[in-house]
């Protein structure tokens, strides 16, 4: 029984599953920016052998794709740097003083829920949200404090390596993918690379159409936001607008996690007009995003949005931020497994 399973291929699976293992737990944790590299050029692969078609050499290809991605992160960092930061600092020291304004404004509203409400309700809601109020603004100033600043940039030296090492790494992988498919092939039965081939084929193409569309989807809303802004806080326009970009990029959450909040404050604070512009542009995004996202999504990942929300959930209990992201994928590579007949599933209980 033990020598008909001490096969040569059993042994080479034994291997390969203890290698995996401790791959993931010990190289994974300290390589992010190598892997993370190494995902995403894998993932720009179509894109670059598209640009390959037209160039007639991938050298060229890689080197223009790779240009305009150092571009935009340029661009992004810029922005990072000079404006996003400042403007989160001004909203940080000012945050105390907007709590205590909101603190103030619920007083009144408070009121008028007495008149409506029996007392003892009302007084445990006011509890409630005092102790809200003051736990975000005590909890955010202290977010902000100098300890952590100081750590930040402490940690900045390190950020700065293991972005060059990243940008470094993405470079030199976008223009190895063909020798490491060779390579993969050399040590593959023609079977297994097939397969893996197939499965590889289906997860990048859907992993890059979601990543496109998420782009395209967030490139819209921050026009559309921008231009809002522009009739609301024309000052902070570019900055405010960038940030909801950034933040619509997030699944569940969206650009209206930030406008319906913001419309929620001015409603209470009492500046109606700029809650009712708040509230029209919040409408306006939620409508424009629900219309725009089946088109520009269709159905090129090729998940349900009832399993990419539950793999999501998922993903962020199990891996936290990071498995907002990885769920769908990982969920992905099963639904593409079973596809293609690696996953047996014809059996009945």
């Amino acid at each position: 029984m033990f020598k008909r399973l001490l096969t040569k291929k059993n042994v080479t699976l034994a291997v390969f599953i203890v290698l995996t293992v401790l791959f993931f737990y010990f190289i994974l944790p300290i390589s992010i920016p190598i892997v993370s590299a190494l995902i995403l050029a894998l993932v720009l692969e179509p894109a670059v052998r598209k640009l390959e078609f037209k160039f007639g050499s991938r050298k060229w290809s890689v080197t223009a794709l790779y240009s305009g991605i150092l571009l935009i992160l340029l661009v992004l960092l810029y922005l990072i740097l000079t404006k996003v930061i400042e403007a989160l600092f001004d909203f940080a020291r000012n945050l105390p003083a907007k709590a205590d304004t909101l603190i103030a404004a619920w007083s009144s509203v408070e009121v008028k829920l007495n008149q409506l409400l029996p007392s003892s309700v009302t007084a445990s809601l006011n509890d409630e949200v005092q102790k809200f109020l003051l736990s975000m603004r005590d909890g955010i100033a202290d977010y902000f404090s100098v300890q952590n600043i100081t750590n930040f940039v402490s940690m900045l030296p390190e950020l700065i390596i293991s972005g060059l090492v990243f940008l470094v790494a993405l470079f030199l992988f976008m223009l190895e993918v063909p020798r490491m498919k060779q390579l993969i092939r050399k040590h593959t039965y023609e079977k297994t690379y097939s397969r893996g081939l197939l499965i590889w084929q289906k997860v990048s193409t859907s992993v890059f159409g979601m990543l496109r569309a998420a782009v395209i989807l967030s490139f819209i809303t921050w026009v559309f936001t921008f231009i809002g802004l522009l009739f609301i806080v024309p000052e902070n326009a570019l900055i405010l607008s960038l940030i909801i970009c950034i933040v619509d990029l997030l699944p569940i959450i969206g650009a209206t996690g930030i406008t319906i909040p913001w419309t929620l404050y001015e409603l209470i604070t009492g500046d109606n007009v700029t809650a009712i512009k708040l509230a029209l542009l919040s409408v306006f995004l939620l409508v424009q995003r629900k219309v725009l996202e089946p088109k520009i999504m269709g159905n090129g990942v090729g998940l349900s949005p009832l399993a990419t929300l539950i793999s999501m959930y998922i993903g962020l209990k199990l891996m936290g931020f990071i498995g907002f992201f990885i769920g769908p994928i990982i969920l992905l590579i099963i639904v593409t497994f079973i596809e293609s007949g690696a996953i047996k599933m014809n059996f009945k209980i």
